[in-house]
């Protein structure tokens, strides 16, 4: 009997789920093993965690499993998919194939059929395909440049905002925990973290904003609505260029998107205002699903 593995490995966890041609037999969490983040071997790990507890649970052997499929984050590029592979090549038996985290996330949402998936995590994208095989995405290129709506986008928003209410002479709670969200001491110490050679990560102060909203901040608050205007930005894009006016589903993933009714609010009511015809898919996307289904698929097509 075949095993077959899907892994959705993101920025900020790895999870993964073992099944054979029928069940799921087997589920396993880690850390993050986005290797431009935290490193070869620290992805590795990561990866190597997950899998080793998927595959106790299921009572084999991660050497017995024949297909996985990994879906990753940056796996755009040749050269991450590269080491991504070799990692798990060294983890697991079979055959890997390694493709973007969004795929998987399709694939769960709506298997070989059409639609549009926008993700908001960590980093932030819309992808879609259209009943001719055609394929188009919005977003997702990278946080320096892009990434409209995500945590990270909404922390570094959320720090301007707080600063230039300092500027105007204005007391901001929102300031004061944003501070503690990224462990400054003061505000001194706080301006020299957000400056530091190295790139700051605002996706861990999303929480400090979304509690701040919920908390009754109108200046928290504007943000993730704006987030929810900015996310159903990037679907518009995609269903601009595949569908037209065409009725069409789109569906959603990440942890912005679940955690926030203000961001799902806002993000479909403009996607309603902008586009009439497309409709919001309810059911819960899981990539590592997609991913464990795509393997089973991929290895009955190569047996055919």
């Amino acid at each position: 009997m075949p095993f077959f593995l899907g892994i959705d490995g993101g920025g900020t966890k790895t999870r993964c789920i073992l099944g054979d041609e029928k069940s799921q037999l087997g589920v396993g969490s880690s850390s993050s093993s986005k290797v431009q983040r935290v490193g070869e071997a620290c992805a590795r790990d990561a990866l190597a965690a997950a899998v080793h507890e998927a595959c106790v649970r299921a009572g084999i052997s991660p050497r017995q499993i024949a297909r996985t499929c990994a879906g990753i984050t940056g796996s755009a590029r040749p050269e991450i998919a590269r080491v991504m592979r070799d990692l798990m090549t060294s983890i697991v038996g079979g055959q890997v194939e390694i493709v973007g985290d969004v795929e998987i996330a399709f694939e769960d949402a709506f298997g070989s059929g059409y639609g549009v998936v926008v993700i908001a995590g960590t980093g932030s994208i819309a992808y879609g395909r259209n009943s001719k095989g055609e394929i188009a995405r919005a977003g997702g290129w990278g946080y320096a440049v892009s990434d409209e709506g995500s945590g990270h986008w909404i922390g570094g928003e959320a720090v301007r905002a707080a600063l230039r209410a300092r500027d105007r002479g204005e007391h901001s709670g929102l300031l004061d925990d944003l501070m503690a969200g990224l462990g400054a001491r003061d505000f001194e110490d706080f301006i020299v973290r957000l400056n530091e050679s190295r790139a700051v990560d605002f996706a861990p102060l999303f929480p400090v904003v979304l509690a701040a909203s919920d908390n009754g901040d109108s200046v928290a608050n504007e943000i993730l609505k704006h987030a929810g205007q900015e996310l159903a930005g990037l679907a518009g894009i995609v269903i601009e260029r595949l569908f037209g006016q065409q009725s069409i589903s789109v569906a959603t993933h990440g942890g912005v998107l679940a955690s926030s009714t203000v961001v799902k609010k806002y993000f479909l009511q403009e996607l309603k205002s902008r586009h009439p015809q497309a409709d919001g898919f309810e059911r819960e996307v899981d990539p590592a699903r997609g991913a464990l289904e795509r393997a089973r698929r991929e290895f009955k097509a190569a047996s055919a």
